[in-house]
This record gives structure tokens, C-alpha cells and sequence, in this order.
């Protein structure tokens, strides 16, 4: 698909964010070379748009290598008498790029919009960090929300996982990963924004015709099927899978 194409198909919303920023972005090299890029990129947009304020932000050192970031919204005085839900948050990146920074405002807009307290995860990232690092973590991180929910002055029978891209992917990781763990019940729901879940050679041969995603956007904005490749060639990608097969989940 040449650039005409995809200019045809993208969002006006998109668009306006390309005029602001002044380029269409793009990554491309090394997986550390993209880090930088998504990095630079998350800067830039996040410079576009004001921080929604909140009643608390804080940082939150688990271990060593695991740290959230957690977001509580200014209820009103009625509100202060519930808890409220709790998303456990997996930004995106390829499982390579990203960090709490990332997608800070995302997350602010969350928590102000609903209500609900967001408790962001800063998982390990490859090539330094081979997978299943990044599923651990984010199970890790779950557990420590779940254990924590009245420090929190969360729900806990309104627990969910969030994530967009990669975060997608864990997402449905973890509750697969506690389904094992005979912890299933812990959580409530699932919002996975634009996952990853069925490699491009493994989708069955009844269905895809159906499944072009990665060939017809090849050349999109920011994320391109080569820069997917790499990433996906960082993990090695099948160890985020392996409690997705032995669960007997489609992946």
C-alpha cells in the first residue's frame, strides 16, 4: 500500500496530529534505536496536550527492576464513601519501548474520566529482558495491586487489566497467567486496546484472507511491520504465549 493509500485511511484525528507535531512519525532501526524514537515521539505528543490534574500521583518501587505509578482522581465528598475500580495499566511499545512516561496522560485522562485508580506498570523491557520477564512483572505488579487495594482505597471485587498494543498483549496475558494460578476469580475484566494476539504465521489457513492487518499496514504511521518484526524477534516471542497454549486459549 503506497502513502496516498494510507493517508486515505487514516483517522482526521490522526492527521491533526501530524500537522501539530509537523511530521508523520515513524520508527525504524534497532530496537534500541526505536526506543528512542518512541520515546522522543511520547514527549512531543504529550507536549500537545495539558496533564489532567488528579488528587494523587505516585511512584511506587515494588522490587528493584518492577515500579508502578498510581493514579487516584479528586472524588466528590459523596464519592469518598465508595471504592472505586482499579485498572492495572500495560502501555505499549513492542515490548521493547515504553515506560511510565509514556503514557502518563493517557492514564490521568482515565482516572479523571470515570473515576477509577489506574495503577500503571513499568514492566522489564527486551532485548535486555527476554520474555517471559515482561508477563512475570506484570503479573507481579497485579499481585502487589490486589494485595494493596485498601492502601489503594480501590474495589476489590472491581478489578481489570487495561493495555494498549504490547500492553494489549499482557492484558490478556496476566488473567491467563492466574487462571494457572487458580486466581482467576481476582479479576473482572478485560480492556485490550489493539493487541497483539495471533502472529501473522500462525493464523489458521481458513482465515486469512480475513486476518491482512499486518500487510495492509505495513507502512503505517509510527509502527510499521518491520519494526513489528523486530520487536518480535527481541522476546522471543513464543514465551509470551506459553501459558496462552497450555491454558487452552487461542493465541
Amino acid at each position: 500500500m503506497d502513502e496516498l493509500d494510507m493517508d486515505k485511511r487514516l483517522a482526521p484525528a490522526w492527521h491533526r496530529i501530524e500537522r501539530e507535531l509537523g511530521q508523520r512519525p515513524n520508527m525504524s532501526g534497532s530496537a534500541l534505536d526505536m526506543r528512542q524514537q518512541y520515546k522522543q515521539f511520547s514527549e512531543e505528543l504529550g507536549a500537545l496536550y495539558p496533564k489532567p490534574a488528579l488528587e494523587t500521583v505516585e511512584d511506587v518501587a515494588i522490587t528493584k527492576h518492577l515500579a508502578v505509578r498510581t493514579y487516584t482522581p479528586d472524588v466528590t465528598a459523596k464519592d469518598k464513601h465508595h471504592l472505586l475500580p482499579v485498572g492495572i495499566y500495560f502501555h505499549g511499545g513492542g515490548w521493547c519501548c515504553g515506560d511510565l512516561d509514556s503514557e502518563d496522560n493517557f492514564c490521568r485522562m482515565l482516572a479523571k474520566a470515570f473515576p477509577l485508580i489506574v495503577v500503571s506498570v513499568s514492566y522489564r523491557l527486551a532485548p535486555e529482558h527476554k520474555a517471559p520477564a515482561q508477563v512475570r512483572d506484570a503479573v507481579d505488579a497485579w499481585t502487589w495491586a490486589f494485595e494493596n487495594a485498601a492502601r489503594l482505597g480501590g474495589d476489590p471485587s472491581k478489578y481489570f487489566t487495561i493495555g494498549q498494543s504490547a500492553g494489549g498483549t499482557l492484558a490478556f496475558a496476566v488473567p491467563n497467567e492466574l487462571i494457572a494460578l487458580h486466581r482467576g476469580h481476582e479479576v473482572k475484566g478485560i480492556i485490550s486496546l489493539s493487541p497483539f494476539v495471533v502472529h501473522p504465521s500462525n493464523v489458521p489457513p481458513a482465515h486469512r484472507a480475513a486476518y491482512k492487518s499486518f500487510e495492509t499496514n505495513a507502512n503505517a504511521p509510527m509502527n510499521t511491520a518491520a519494526a513489528m518484526n523486530t520487536f518480535y524477534g527481541k522476546l522471543p516471542l513464543q514465551h509470551i504465549f506459553r501459558s496462552w497454549v497450555a491454558n487452552k486459549t487461542p493465541a
